[in-house]
């Protein structure tokens, strides 16, 4: 029998000690695991709504025929012929006019005219896409009530809102049919999705219309900057190479000339191709040539050829710029909370009352509320009884989730808040909240103090002033008590433990914009 004396008590403290670091390293990975878990990468000012799942899609009709049905080769095919040495144009174009045969006879045309979208790729977010009907034949133009169009590179939204307000014209009807097989819009997409970032279209396969109707369907959307109109057309088909050449030439010349002359046999597409015309002709678009060929040039046969031409139409930029950051932010976190708003509300309903029963902080859960809602974002909770201020508390910066963003802001506000005592279940019965969710923040360059308050855009901006390590925030509902600049920001520099007259070049100044949602409001 061992004796005990054979025992080693420094190993056993050991491995104790051993065990006990492993012990605490594990806790530590796992609560720095479960910060990283417990939210999405993403932010609210990137939100987008999420897409239908019971969307109708038309799906490609001549991929694998017109163009080539694998994704990496159609990717790779495209990045080519848009990869030419023509540059992009001063001035966005409005209306392009391209070819729309099988690839391998005018997609060199057709990438020369979407090489030149490339600089306002993301600026444009409608396509217009005008077509003539190869396959089925109709009165007026065909609409189509699907809710993407697919290609091998991807999917591509309608733009439904500007599609119904086409349909109350009786000259443009939902025809799925028409769009069905047909190839003159389809074989523009995987340019389209190459070149621009985010967009939808708008796709009008035409029968038998007149360019005026045409026209005058299209002018109004035209009239936003961020809209453009992509008119389907080839040129003269089956004639001797000599011959092509002196018909487009002269078709050429009519666009050159703003003439909606074109007669049937000079275009497949004369009809979308004077409509153009005569929407250039009305807003003073600027007519240019890009290239002009036929089917002899890319195929070798000169005998029976189709003509190919695309053309630009430019106008000059408009005076109104793109939202800024904070702009399109802002725009990102109403559709947020148009679309989350009542989650977040029972978010803060449930954080209420546990905080008032348990004294705890309510962790919502993935299982209880839409992915969305554990994406990043920063906001500030408020609560008011009987409508006098009872707690504001609220993050600057995303660091987690907005569902525990929001739970943990509504625990500080009811129990933390250092101006008021905690927050009783008597209170509840009297007590109305709001969410603010904060947009990043823009640093305001100034001179002096004067140039400072000209920047500033009352009822709308909230601010950071910092100096130091002191530092106050008020947000932009606060305009509502002040909404004299200077008392603004005399209250904000008390708010921040400065002197109201203080004035220091080192004061640095930031402002942020907020979506509000409130308890009373459906």
């Amino acid at each position: 029998m061992k004796d005990n004396s054979d025992i080693d008590y420094k190993k056993i403290m050991h491995y104790i000690i051993i065990a006990l670091l492993a012990l605490a390293l594990i806790i530590l990975n796992y609560c720095s695991l479960k910060k990283q878990v417990s939210s999405n990468p993403s932010l609210i000012t990137d939100y987008k709504p999420k897409e239908d799942e019971l969307a109708i899609y038309r799906t490609p009709a001549v991929a694998g025929l017109f163009y080539a049905g694998d994704k990496a080769k159609l990717d790779s095919e495209v990045e080519h012929y848009l990869s030419s040495m023509h540059a992009g144009s001063e001035f966005q174009p409005r209306i392009l006019i391209v070819p729309h045969a099988g690839y391998i006879y005018s997609a060199v045309t057709a990438g020369k005219a979407y090489a030149k979208l490339q600089k306002y790729a993301n600026k444009i977010k409608t396509v217009i896409l005008l077509g003539p009907s190869h396959r089925v034949a109709l009165r007026g133009v065909g609409l189509s009530s699907a809710d993407y169009f697919t290609t091998p590179l991807g999917k591509i939204a309608l733009n439904k809102e500007i599609i119904s307000q086409l349909a109350l014209n009786p000259q443009f009807k939902v025809n799925n049919q028409a769009h069905k097989e047909e190839h003159s819009l389809e074989v523009q997409l995987p340019f389209l999705q190459k070149v621009l970032k985010n967009f939808q279209i708008v796709p009008l396969v035409y029968g038998d219309v007149s360019p005026q109707i045409l026209a005058d369907a299209v002018s109004p959307l035209l009239e936003q900057p961020e809209t453009i109109l992509v008119v389907s057309a080839d040129l003269s088909h089956y004639h001797d190479y000599e011959t092509a050449q002196k018909l487009d030439l002269h078709t050429a010349k009519l666009v050159e000339q703003n003439k909606p002359e074109l007669e049937n046999h000079m275009s497949c597409g004369a009809t979308g191709i004077n409509a153009a015309l005569l929407l250039a002709k009305a807003k003073a678009f600027r007519p240019t040539t890009i290239d002009l060929i036929n089917s002899g040039d890319t195929s070798g046969d000169k005998e029976r050829v189709v003509g190919y031409g695309a053309w630009s139409f430019e106008a000059a930029p408009e005076a109104k710029e793109n939202l800024s950051q904070l702009e399109q932010e802002t725009q990102n976190l109403h559709q947020f909370a148009q679309d989350h708003g009542q989650e977040l509300m029972q978010i803060v309903a449930r954080s209420l009352q546990k905080a008032v029963k348990e004294h705890k902080s309510y962790s919502p859960s993935r299982q209880d509320y839409t992915d969305e809602l554990f994406n990043k974002g920063a906001s500030f909770v408020t609560l008011k009884e009987n409508n006098e201020l009872r707690g504001c508390i609220g993050t600057v910066i995303p660091h987690e989730a907005i569902a525990q963003d929001v739970a943990d802001n509504t625990y500080r506000a009811a129990m933390e808040d250092s101006r008021f005592s905690p927050l009783t279940q008597e209170e509840l019965k009297n007590l109305s909240f709001s969410i603010s969710l904060l947009t990043r923040f823009e640093p305001i360059t100034y001179t002096d103090a004067e140039d400072l308050l000209s920047q500033i855009q009352a009822n709308i901006d909230g601010i950071i002033i910092r100096d130091g390590d002191r530092q106050g925030l008020f947000l932009p509902s606060v305009w509502q008590e002040l909404p004299n600049k200077e008392e603004f920001m005399k209250q904000l520099k008390i708010k921040a433990g400065i002197n109201p007259s203080y004035w220091s070049e080192n004061l640095k100044v930031y402002r942020f914009r907020t979506v509000e949602i409130k308890s009373n409001e459906n």
